[in-house]
């Protein structure tokens, strides 16, 4: 770390991190500061967390834990800032707008015409909006905007570097947000490998907007729950039938056990704590053998707490860190009025609380509107032809709720 480039304010927060993570004598130690690297500051972070953790801590109440735990985030996160930027890890520009992701594991719930509407609301407001299609096997968010041409560019352009970066191919749509579309007409247009899906979040992540919201397919493959993962909101839309709202926890269920491999397996960024038995038991776990149904997130953790006991505090973490939003689409207006849909919040936040160790955040509900299939025939997004309309009221009250202000 060039400690020379820091200003006083920089240093303070520099040296009151390190206090936190390594000792006092150590925080004033300008050769250890300089000599600092990422992994030696993630190692550091984890062995101070596991003290934090009310389950294995002598501190005398939880909330001694979590305010002590919420020092050590905050000085991991001062640090390998300061870290990154020195090092120059990030080659493209810096990191600017929101990502929102709008998932689901079933077809036919109305994702990509919630992303078109809700891009075109919130450009409307004047945010920089980019849309981006990453229903990669059936894409069709340009139709939900209004784009009755093809594209000239897509997605696979990128990948297949015809392009040099994402940003060349968004277009600007008739009705205010940026658009990256998709492709869908190549043979195999979902299945990118590794390394591509690597290069596309790393650019999705750098796009220049105020918000980047995400289209995703239906389903729970790894493509798609990687970029679930990416964003900073994720949403999962369901609607009212049994088949949508199981397929939601299966998505939040595919989400959790996703960040967990990702955490210990072999993609880990904390190189350290790769740990092939914890990755072996997440696996038998999520996919057991004889027929059985995949075990609950508290079964699992209760198995971890029994074999791994080291890893079961940052599992634990893992678990209060998961944040997913729900929203409950295509619901008759007759049922809006008698709040007839709280019955379906309820079941399904009671399977995710049950299942997945984790409460669900339910945002609100979009009612079924005739205007809505008009729309894809007049391929004119709602809340552009009835801005003051239905559609554009739920999703203000849906993203008010989201972001906790007024939007």
């Amino acid at each position: 770390m060039l400690i020379n480039q820091l200003d006083e304010t920089a240093m303070r927060d520099v040296r009151v991190a390190c206090a936190t993570l390594f000792s006092e004598e150590l925080a004033y130690d300008d050769s250890f500061i300089e000599n600092l690297s990422i992994e030696t500051v993630e190692k550091a972070y984890w062995q101070k967390a596991k003290r934090c953790y009310h389950h294995l801590s002598p501190l005398s109440s939880r909330s001694e834990a979590q305010e002590a735990l919420n020092d050590v985030r905050n000085s991991l996160e001062t640090l390998t800032s300061f870290l990154r930027t020195d090092s120059q890890m990030v080659d493209e520009a810096p990191r600017i707008g929101k990502i929102i992701a709008i998932g689901g594991a079933k077809g036919g719930i109305g994702k990509s015409i919630i992303v078109a509407n809700l891009s075109v609301l919130l450009a409307s407001k004047g945010f920089r909006v980019t849309a981006v299609d990453l229903d990669l096997g059936g894409a069709n968010l340009h139709l939900c905007l209004g784009n009755k041409v093809l594209l000239q560019n897509n997605i696979n352009d990128f990948l297949r570097k015809r392009v040099d970066s994402l940003q060349d191919i968004a277009i600007k749509s008739e009705y205010g947000p940026y658009l990256i579309g998709g492709d869908s007409a190549q043979l195999g247009a979902a299945n990118i490998d590794f390394g591509r899906k690597l290069k596309l979040l790393r650019a999705v992540e750098n796009l220049n907007s105020d918000f980047i919201i995400l289209d995703l397919g239906g389903d729970t493959s790894y493509n798609i729950i990687d970029f679930f993962l990416k964003a900073d909101y994720g949403i999962v839309v369901t609607t009212r039938d049994s088949a949508s709202y199981i397929g939601a926890y299966h998505f939040l269920k595919a989400a959790m056990y996703r960040r967990f491999n990702r955490l210990f397996g072999p993609e880990s960024r904390f190189r350290m704590y790769k740990n092939h038995q914890l990755e072996q038991l997440i696996r038998e776990m999520m996919n057991p053998a004889d027929g059985e149904w995949p075990k609950s997130i508290n079964d699992l953790l209760e198995k971890v707490r029994q074999e791994q006991p080291d890893h079961f505090p940052f599992m634990c973490e893992v678990v209060e860190n998961f944040n997913s939003y729900l929203v409950v689409n295509k619901v008759p207006n007759r049922l809006l009025r008698t709040f007839d849909v709280n019955p379906i919040i309820t079941r399904i936040q009671q399977v995710t609380r049950t299942w997945l160790a984790k409460e669900v955040t339910y945002l609100g509900s979009i009612s079924f509107q005739p205007e809505v299939e008009n729309s894809m025939i007049d391929l004119v997004p709602v809340v552009a032809k009835y801005p003051k309309g239905k559609m554009a009221e739920e999703l203000g009250s849906i993203m008010s709720k989201l972001f906790e202000q007024e939007i």
